[in-house]
C-alpha cells in the first residue's frame, strides 16, 4: 500500500489527520534552518577573531548543511507522527524496485541538468547580461571537502527530496485540489531556497539564484508528482551535488 497516495492522503484531510498546519509550518522550515545554521557557523569565526564572520561562513554549506538536514528531519518526523506514518515511509522504498530506480536515477541525471543550465543560462542573462555557470562550491580544507563529496550529498538529496516532494507537494496537491497550485507553491519555495544557501546578501546573485533555480524545481516536483517514485529523485540528487562538491571542493586540492 502506498501510505501518501493522494487517496490515502485525501482520507486523512477528510479524517482531519493532515491539515492545512503541517505543510505551511514545513514550507519555509528548510530556508530557515539554513539561515540559523549559517549564522551559528558565522558565530564560530567570529569568535576565532574573524573580521567577516558571515563571508566566512559562506563556503561551509556542504559541512553546516548537514545542521539544515537535521533541524528538517526533526520537524519531518514530528509532522508525520502526527499523521499516523513513519518519517521515511514518505520514500516509499521498496527492495524490489532498487534496481529500477537507480537506473531512473541516472536517467533523471542528465534529465535534470538540461533544466539546471537552462535555468542559469537563462537567469545569467536577465540579470548579467551574459550567460552564467551553476552555483559551484568554494574551496574547502581537505576533510571538509571529503565530507562534502562522500557523506554531505547523500544526506542532503534525501532531506530535500523528502521535504519538497515526499511531503509538501502531494500534500499541498490533496489540500488545494490543484496540481498545479501545487507545483506552483511547492516549486517557487524551494526555488527561493537557493537563494539563501548561502545567504550572500548580494540581492542581484540572490535573484539569480532564486531564478535558476526554478526550472529544475518545478520539473522535479511535476514529475515526481506524475510517478511517485522518490528513490530516483534521491539518488539523482546525491549524485549531482557530490559531483558539484567534487569539482569545485576537492578536485583542486587533488590536482595541486
Amino acid at each position: 500500500m502506498v501510505l501518501d497516495s493522494q487517496t490515502i492522503l485525501a482520507q486523512r484531510r477528510e479524517t482531519g489527520t493532515m491539515t492545512w498546519r503541517g505543510p505551511a509550518l514545513m514550507l519555509f522550515a528548510r530556508t530557515g534552518f539554513a539561515v540559523a545554521a549559517q549564522a551559528i557557523v558565522a558565530g564560530i569565526f567570529f569568535l576565532r577573531g574573524s573580521l567577516t564572520p558571515w563571508r566566512d561562513s559562506e563556503p561551509w554549506l556542504p559541512v553546516y548543511g548537514t545542521l539544515i538536514d537535521a533541524g528538517c528531519l526533526a520537524m519531518l518526523w514530528r509532522l508525520t507522527t502526527r499523521e499516523g506514518i513513519r518519517l521515511f515511509d514518505l520514500l516509499g522504498f521498496e527492495r524490489t524496485r532498487l534496481v529500477r530506480d537507480v537506473l531512473y536515477g541516472l536517467v533523471l541525471v542528465p534529465a535534470s541538468l538540461v533544466f539546471i543550465f537552462g535555468g542559469t543560462y537563462a537567469a545569467g542573462w536577465l540579470l548579467y547580461g551574459a550567460p552564467s555557470q551553476p552555483f559551484g562550491f568554494a574551496a574547502l580544507p581537505l576533510p571538509a571537502a571529503v565530507y562534502g563529496v562522500l557523506v554531505f550529498p547523500v544526506i542532503w538529496g534525501l532531506t530535500e527530496q523528502l521535504t519538497y516532494n515526499g511531503y509538501l507537494a502531494p500534500r499541498f496537491q490533496v489540500l488545494s485540489g490543484s496540481t498545479m497550485i501545487a507545483i506552483l507553491i511547492v516549486g517557487s519555495v524551494w526555488a527561493l531556497q537557493h537563494a539563501f544557501m548561502p545567504l550572500t546578501f548580494d540581492t542581484k546573485f540572490m535573484a539569480f539564484r532564486l531564478f535558476s533555480s526554478v526550472p529544475n524545481t518545478v520539473f522535479q516536483i511535476a514529475l515526481y508528482l506524475r510517478f511517485r517514485r522518490l528513490v530516483p529523485f534521491v539518488i539523482a540528487h546525491a549524485l549531482m551535488d557530490g559531483a558539484s562538491v567534487f569539482m569545485s571542493a576537492l578536485l583542486p586540492i587533488l590536482s595541486g
